[in-house]
């Protein structure tokens, strides 16, 4: 009598053990791998052809057999080899946000294996979810897309013009090889326009040349003198011009009235001469 009540009572303790189960995979473990060392569960796990007995693995199962796999190396080092053990998933909960002691391999695992963080949670500040760095990397992310959509746009019309001017010089091939008359014409037809255009430019040139020489005479300046940025102002220049004349013709009349009161002083000098030597001619004539 007694098998026939324990069997009914394990059956019954394995299926009401998940309430009171303190890690996943704690009841399947009991059921299909209870002698397997723990570095082989998850293989014992795997395969139904090691079960002790007949056991369906859960999804939550399923999801700690993964996190006990990718991360090994971390539980092995960082957590004292507590594989599938309660000490196993809060013990890397405090390695999560660590990129230097964490694999990538362990932490693509542990983004959906572990329990939300509730400090991540309250970081959430829209209706969507989304957080503050969930923003600013989507906005790198669709910044880095728009380049990357520019830069393919631009290689695009880089490739039409090419095959365009590739496409003009097959064509132009084709002429010369079909009509090479034709294409010496054409030929010399571009020269003699580009000569035209070389001609038009130089006119041009020598046009504004005169312009420019033309303004500099009525400005009062150098017509010799090369074109460039005039100065600032022309007022001190020219006051100094108008200054500069004044002074030459002041001294100019000074120089004609020295020279009038000069010859002035010698015709009376000659006048007066001349009276006192006949006066005293005169006087001679009656002494005798």
């Amino acid at each position: 009598m007694a098998p026939c009540w324990r069997i009914p009572f394990w059956l019954l303790l394995l299926v009401n053990v998940k309430g009171v189960l303190a890690y996943p995979c704690e009841a399947e473990i009991a059921s299909a791998c209870p002698d397997s060392p723990k570095s082989d569960l998850v293989a014992c796990l795997k395969d139904t052809s090691q079960h002790e007995s007949p056991t369906e693995i859960s999804s939550d199962c399923t999801d700690f057999m993964a996190l006990n796999s990718a991360c090994a190396d971390e539980i092995e080092q960082l957590c004292d080899e507590e594989f599938f053990t309660e000490e196993t998933m809060p013990c890397l909960m405090r390695y999560r946000s660590s990129d230097e002691e964490i694999s990538e391999k362990c932490q693509s695992v542990m983004r959906w294996a572990l329990p939300a963080d509730e400090e991540a949670e309250e970081t959430v500040t829209d209706e969507l979810g989304m957080s503050e760095k969930d923003r600013q990397e989507k906005e790198e992310w669709r910044e880095k897309r728009k380049k990357e959509r520019e830069a393919a746009i631009e290689r695009m019309k880089m490739k039409e013009i090419d095959a365009k001017k590739e496409a003009e010089r097959r064509e132009l091939e084709k002429f010369k090889e079909e009509n090479p008359e034709a294409f010496e014409d054409m030929k010399k037809q571009q020269e003699e326009e580009k000569r035209q255009q070389a001609e038009q430019k130089k006119r041009e040139r020598l046009m504004k040349a005169a312009w420019e020489r033309k303004k500099r005479i009525e400005a009062g300046d150098d017509p010799d003198a090369q074109s460039g940025p005039s100065p600032p102002s022309r007022s001190p220049n020219k006051t100094s011009k108008a200054g500069g004349s004044w002074y030459s013709t002041v001294a100019a009349l000074i120089i004609l009235v020295a020279i009038g009161a000069v010859g002035y002083a010698v015709v009376t000098g000659t006048g007066k001469a001349a009276g006192s030597g006949g006066g005293r001619s005169g006087k001679g004539k009656k002494k005798r």
